[in-house]
């Protein structure tokens, strides 16, 4: 398996759009049910990898912005729905967070955008054969980073469109004015 049989997967399953991301997730597990153990362990190897490309500062403030929280969970939650989304929302996104705002079309971001479920679809596909798999998976490095918060009015100016559709003032911020 490649990264755009990886994609092919994914994008097949539907999107956020069409499904909930936990049914998505359940299609994504059936189609790899039919796949060897070895395309499994491909495919969750290059999710981690994609996963691990989008750890990036922007994503983290676009991330504080829709969720108004951030933790490692959270974010990891929030790379994993973007990732469902597809391949061009995904890259698009990679290049300009702001551009989420475009297809975010949830009630509630905090309890809607999360993609928890796509850290479990190999396991489910293999239904109970993961154990001795766990070995042959490959967790990349998450990469050093910036985590110097910008003022509010900085990510009101990177991220417009987020900003004026989830921004709440009454919520916690750590950054300066």
């Amino acid at each position: 398996m490649n990264e755009q049989e990886f994609w092919e997967i994914i994008e097949a399953s539907c999107s956020p759009d069409n499904l909930e991301p936990d049914e998505q997730c359940e299609a994504i597990s059936e189609v790899l049910s039919s796949k060897s153990k070895e395309e499994v362990i491909e495919f969750h190897n290059i999710h981690r990898v994609i996963l691990s490309r989008a750890y990036t500062w922007n994503l983290i403030e676009a991330c504080f912005i829709v969720i108004h929280y951030i933790s490692d969970d959270v974010f990891e939650d929030f790379r994993n729905w973007i990732i469902l989304n597809g391949k061009e929302r995904f890259n698009r996104s990679l290049e300009n967070p702001d551009y989420l705002a475009s297809f975010i079309k949830v009630e509630d971001p905090v309890e809607e955008i999360t993609g928890e479920a796509l850290l479990y679809v190999c396991e489910e596909a293999l239904a109970g054969e993961a154990e001795e798999l766990e070995e042959s998976y490959v967790y990349p490095d998450e990469p050093d980073i910036e985590d110097n918060w910008p003022p509010a009015s900085v990510l009101k100016e990177k991220y417009p469109n987020l900003f004026s559709k989830y921004w709440d003032d009454t919520m916690e911020y750590q950054g300066d004015s």
